[in-house]
């Protein structure tokens, strides 16, 4: 029995040595790890990634998830405006040649005589002191530019526009302090994220409609096939004639685009990324246009059995096609044939990569190449000139207005005592008075109301006018920036009222 007793005990003394050796061990890591513990550690830290991931797209999530889009469509329309222009152009050829067939005697000349095109887009206010972005395709060529939001209109200045990024920037003083919209993160956007477009479609204001970014990056030419500098966000959200220069905003109602044109095809519209505005807003705002710097080369990407000829691990690079002479490229001894792999430290993975990276300098900033011919690489210095097509574009100089005088001239009307001949082809009274309006200026401030020749105008400021020395003398006192109210009578005798501004 005492033998049994004594095996016991040593049993016993034995296994809690054992336990007690273990916890000291463990105390002071001693004990090795066993490779299920060394296996156990990276997957732990990758689901502690995947958590850590999945948190901030619940968070960015939370940040920008709405309970309807009427409140998103509610918070951005107040900063959404209608931009209405006027464009005066020559009569088409065609048109001139039916109307010479049909004018009245007395008219100006069809092979001479202009014509008003009215146009309009959208645009939204980006400050609460009048500064508003659009399409510079919406503002080109205009003669006259007016703002319309909340029922109101106000005259528009234009501050700078692009051609490359088709981006323009307008100005109004509307007197108080207006809704304006944040800027958002175009790069941040991810394909499948909900956006809103919102615009003035075929004059239907105030519109928007809901979609998808559908791609980004996307590169379209805004005419004659020339390259741009937009990469543009593609969206399935209804983009149509009118929204040009309108939002597209995120759900957070952050503007994240600028609508800017649709595809020949359903469901496919384009938008300039918001980042594009803001790397050339400073330019605009300060410059009325955007300087960029340029090589003058003509590139392509690279193609992969391209990219195994030259020992490339991959397809990265620009693949020189052709150098202009005399340009920064051509000086720098840059080949046709090089493949462009860098510029100073950045990698040019393609073509979009050297463009946006010139593009974004000034002219005048020295840059350095980094050059695959053949099997060498060597490093090229080149000096940026302004892109060419800026250098010589010429702004179309807008005609001044006809100065003022003391004769009627002002008026933009050719006038002519209303005969019994000009009487009976408009249709009227033989007793009716009056001054008959043989031609209307395109650039007259009547012509913006709608006058047309064959008009008769017999008031003004509710004073009869019988022959051309009552309009003499209704007019010879009236002060730019006076109000006046116009009576006329129409063919057949209808009668029509406008109020114009004296220029």
């Amino acid at each position: 029995m005492n033998t049994k007793k004594q095996i016991l005990f040593t049993v016993l003394m034995v296994v809690g040595a054992l336990v007690f050796g273990m916890i000291i061990a463990g105390g002071l890591n001693l004990t090795e790890p066993t490779r299920a513990e060394e296996t156990s550690r990276p997957a732990l830290a990758a689901e502690k990634d995947s958590r850590d991931e999945q948190a901030r797209r619940v968070e960015r999530h939370a940040r920008t998830a709405i309970d309807s889009f009427a409140d998103l469509a509610e918070a951005v329309l107040p900063a959404v405006v209608t931009v209405e222009v006027v464009r005066i152009e020559e009569a088409p050829e065609v048109r001139r040649f039916q109307d010479f067939f049909r004018r009245i005697p007395g008219q100006p000349d069809p092979e001479q005589e202009e014509q008003r095109f009215p146009g309009a887009g959208s645009g939204f206010l980006i400050s609460s002191d009048g500064w508003i972005v659009t399409n510079n395709h919406v503002v080109e060529r205009a003669e006259t530019i007016r703002v319309g939001m909340d029922g109101r209109e106000y005259p528009a200045e234009l501050k700078g526009r692009d051609r490359e990024t088709d981006l323009a920037l307008l100005k109004i003083d509307a007197g108080d302090e207006l809704p304006h919209l944040p800027l958002g993160d175009s790069d941040a956007l991810r394909v499948g994220d909900w956006v809103m477009a919102v615009g003035n479609p075929l004059s239907f204001e105030a519109s928007v409609t809901v979609g998808v970014v559908s791609a980004k990056g996307r590169s379209i030419p805004i005419e004659n096939n020339r390259a741009d500098f937009a990469n543009y966000i593609q969206t399935d959200a209804a983009i149509n004639l009118g929204n040009s220069g309108g939002p597209l905003v995120n759900t957070a109602g952050e503007v994240v685009g600028i609508a800017t044109g649709k595809a020949f095809a359903e469901n496919i519209g384009f938008a300039v990324p918001v980042d594009v505005l803001e790397g050339v807003l400073p330019q605009l705002r300060d410059e009325g246009r955007v300087r960029r710097g340029y090589l003058g080369v003509q590139i392509r990407d690279l193609e992969h059995i391209e990219a195994r000829y030259y020992g490339l691990e991959g397809p990265n690079g620009a693949f020189v096609t052709d150098v202009q002479p005399e340009t920064p490229a051509g000086k720098a001894q840059v080949e046709a044939g090089d493949v462009i792999l860098g510029v100073d430290q950045h990698e040019v993975e393609g073509t979009r990569d050297l463009i946006d990276y010139v593009a974004a300098l000034p002219p005048g900033r020295e840059v350095q190449l980094h050059v695959l011919r053949d099997s060498e690489r060597i490093g090229l210095d080149v000096k940026l000139e302004e892109r060419p097509s800026l250098v010589a574009e010429q702004e179309e100089p807008t005609p001044a207005a006809p100065p003022r005088e003391e004769s009627m001239d002002w008026l933009g009307l050719e006038l002519r005592p209303l005969t019994s001949t000009l009487r009976e082809r408009a249709q009227l009274d033989r007793r009716q008075r009056g001054v008959f309006v043989s031609g209307v200026s395109a650039r007259s401030v009547f012509a913006e109301k709608g006058f047309q020749a064959g008009l008769v105008i017999v008031g003004l400021n509710g004073a009869g006018i019988e022959n051309l020395g009552d309009l003499g003398n209704a007019t010879v006192d009236l002060e730019s920036g006076d109000l006046v109210r116009v009576e006329a009578l129409a063919p057949g005798g209808q009668r029509l009222f406008a109020v114009i501004e004296v220029p």
